[in-house]
């Protein structure tokens, strides 16, 4: 009984040297509803601090999660879980889609912790979240959101749907489409170590000796093994089965803006009210803490208090009645999907004008840096 090796010129034994072409369908990189290459930067979470005047010590907080949903985009989800020590905080996305797998992962783990959603853009007050060394204390951004010009397209309403309430508003943008899928051909070497006992070939291993791309093809229609998981996937989450339907009757080269009607006929939104109901500083006011509500005595925004004017004469009017009317100023991106990356983007300014207005202004535009942007007012 000796053992043999046979390679290259014995490949005429049937299981001394094996070629397959393999058609990788599954995993991560399989299929996305949207495989262009512009979807733009990968997504990133942050948890922010509502910067909202007169809302401290006690403010609320949310998860900021912007860009594409990538194949390792869960990861860093889950990575950013750890650091919240069990609160449960609304999540604020703003995606233009991408992966429908990891949109499936990041989808059940909003389930599985009980997030609430709501598609918006968060408005940050000097920290980025790709900023190094830029966080207030104990928390590491402060901002505020809009729903104005923000987007859940794509792979992105397969992650919305794993919301407990799911909002969105007016001005908020979703879309669905087809899903592409990429097949990949893999042109595998074996090599097969055997044993000839009594005149038989004993198989020991089998092991893979080269792995060359073959080249890949996509398609645009839905298949039978996808549309099942898709339609399990909406059922677990309580999301009618229409909503695949209008996916499937989409292109994959169109959008299809679904109507806040139709949303709501679908089950795929809670609320149509605008990102605030989650968000807004009036959550945390006595009596009525929301989960996301947070306290933090003497907590303030990096750079407002060495920067206030203080030749600004006080403030006469309720500080709730002053919070409601005085004027915010938030740049606001397009919001046409196909515009990206380079949307328009203006300053709206809106709301009664204080004495506290132009310092809030100057605090903008310290922020945008040499950006000369358009502001548009409405102001009585």
């Amino acid at each position: 009984m000796v053992p043999r090796r046979f390679f290259h010129r014995r490949a005429l034994w049937p299981l001394a040297l094996t070629w397959l072409l393999a058609l990788l369908a599954a995993g991560p990189g399989a299929f996305a509803a949207d495989a262009a290459p512009d979807l733009g930067p990968t997504m990133r979470f942050g948890i922010v601090r509502s910067n909202a005047p007169g809302c401290e010590p006690i403010c609320p907080e949310w998860i900021s999660a912007e860009g594409s949903i990538e194949a390792g985009t869960p990861a860093l989800f889950k990575r950013m879980l750890k650091t919240l020590g069990g609160r449960k905080l609304p999540v604020v996305v703003d995606s233009p889609g991408g992966n429908v797998e990891a949109a499936l992962t990041l989808g059940r783990l909003i389930r599985k912790n009980k997030f609430d959603i709501a598609i918006g853009k968060t408005v940050f007050s000097s920290c980025q979240p790709d900023a190094k060394g830029c966080q207030g204390r104990d928390a590491r951004y402060f901002g505020d959101v809009i729903d104005y010009g923000a987007m859940c397209n794509s792979a992105c309403p397969l992650m919305f749907a794993g919301g407990i309430r799911r909002v969105a508003g007016e001005w908020a943008y979703l879309g669905v489409h087809q899903i592409t899928t990429t097949y990949i051909r893999t042109k595998l070497q074996y090599r097969t170590t055997y044993r000839v006992v009594g005149g038989k070939k004993k198989i020991l291993n089998t092991k893979i000796v080269s792995r060359k791309n073959a080249g890949s093809y996509k398609t645009y229609e839905m298949s039978k093994a996808v549309e099942k998981k898709l339609a399990a996937y909406l059922k677990q989450m309580g999301i009618e089965q229409s909503m695949l339907e209008t996916m499937k009757g989409t292109p994959a080269s169109e959008i299809h803006q679904i109507a806040l009607d139709d949303m709501l006929a679908m089950k795929l939104v809670t609320s149509t009210d605008a990102v605030g109901v989650l968000t807004a500083a009036s959550l945390c006011e006595p009596g009525r803490l929301a989960a996301n509500c947070r306290e933090m005595p003497g907590n303030k925004p990096d750079g407002l208090t060495a920067t206030a004017d203080k030749s600004a004469p006080p403030a006469i009017e309720p500080e709730a009645a002053r919070r409601d009317e005085d004027m915010r100023f938030v740049v606001v991106r397009g919001t046409n999907p196909l515009c990206n990356p380079d949307c328009p983007e203006w300053i709206s300014a809106e709301g009664a004008i204080t004495p506290r207005t132009p310092q809030k202004l100057r605090q903008l535009l310290a922020m945008l840096g040499k950006r000369q942007l358009p502001v548009v007012i409405s102001s009585r």
